[in-house]
């Protein structure tokens, strides 16, 4: 396991760099190549870090 700490806006820089990746194949799991599953796993436990750090930030 690799972790990366960083701001939320360079998260969201790096969020949007891989959703430009993957963007331009199907949602077909029989068509979709193991990296491209590998980069939207990515981008979602991004977006779910995103979305918490958000809260944290707003509860303060």
């Amino acid at each position: 396991m690799i972790t990366i700490n960083m701001d939320v806006r360079s998260a969201a820089s790096v969020r949007q760099a891989l959703f430009d990746e993957q963007k331009r194949y199907t949602y077909d799991p029989k068509c979709v190549p193991p990296r491209i599953v590998e980069i939207r796993n990515v981008i979602n436990d991004i977006d779910e870090q995103i979305e918490n750090e958000l809260k944290e930030e707003s509860n303060d």
